[in-house]
Formats: structure tokens, sequence, C-alpha cells
């Protein structure tokens, strides 16, 4: 068997970049950044819109992709809720960071009863049962960062290298 001899050395034609990515993959990148440049930077607070649920709590989207930012890596909104009362009636979403700016209370992480005050920070797994509770006699307000957004900016990757992807099923066991 003959096998055609390959150069030792291999110098790729002028003006060619070679790259192990797709070409997609590339400029979609350049287009990421370009979007980036024309970002959003500001908003004031007379801009934002607070909504106020059930619970009495005040909340307001921040740094949003809603709201023009190209923000791809978290979401960062701002809730206040008044004594005596707890931000919402829990839930579960991913994983959030939360910096409480004024207020003492305590949530309820998963399991456990964690007590918090003006400026303690809080971490939250994703998927975990979380809910705040304000127990002082002011009104208790925090920074909430969520990473989603990240997950939203790598649909379009993943969707582009999918046609490179190959997945093969096992058979039955010989």
């Amino acid at each position: 068997m003959s096998f055609a001899r390959y150069p030792e050395t291999w110098t790729p034609p002028a003006g060619r970049t070679v790259t192990a990515r797709a070409p997609e993959v590339v400029d979609m990148l350049k287009d990421i950044i370009e979007r980036k440049k024309k970002s959003r930077i500001l908003i004031k607070e007379s801009e934002l819109t607070w909504k106020t649920s059930k619970y009495g709590a005040r909340h307001a989207n921040l740094i949003d992709f809603r709201l023009g930012f190209e923000n791809t890596l978290m979401n960062v909104a701002i809730t206040e809720f008044p004594p005596g009362a707890e931000a919402s009636g829990g839930h579960k979403h991913g994983e959030a960071y939360i910096y409480w700016l004024s207020g003492k209370g305590y949530s309820i992480v998963g399991d456990e009863r964690v007590e918090w005050g003006a400026g303690d920070a809080m971490y939250v797994p994703p998927d975990t049962f979380h809910q705040h509770f304000n127990t002082g006699d002011q009104p208790a307000r925090y920074l909430r960062l969520i990473p989603t957004p990240l997950l939203l900016s790598l649909l379009p990757l993943f969707a582009s290298l999918s046609q490179f992807l190959t997945i093969e099923e096992d058979g039955p066991a010989a």
C-alpha cells in the first residue's frame, strides 16, 4: 500500500488566514463586538420602569438587553420591598448574585435560612428555591445580577456549530 507524500512544512497562500473555526463563527463574533460598541451605556434613574408585585416589592431592570444594552454576561436589576414584607412568594431560576444595599432580614435559600443586612452579598445556586423577608423597620433594597443572557447569546453560536457536530448512538451490545 502506498501513501501520498506530504510536505514537511506548509505555507498558506499570501493573504489567507488559516483557522480551525468555522468562518461563520468568526463573522458572528465580529458582529457581536460591533453591536457592543454601539450599545447603550447609561440609564438614568428617571427612565427606570418600576413594577410592583402583589407583595408590595418594586422591581426595575437596570442593565438588560431589553433596554438597549448589548450585555451578554448578565442582567442587573434592583428590588425594594417594605418592612415586614417578603420580596416575592419565592421562586427558582438560574444562579443569582445579590448585594443588599439597605435593610435587614433573612432569606430562605434551598433548605437554609440566611440572615442578611446592608452591605452583605449573597449567592443563590442555579435552580435553587429562594425567598427574601424584610424584618427591619426600613425598606430593604438589593441589586440582583443574573447571568442568563450569556446562555441566550450562546444559543446562536451553538446553532451555527451544530452542522459540524455529529452524534452517534450506541448500537446494541455485542
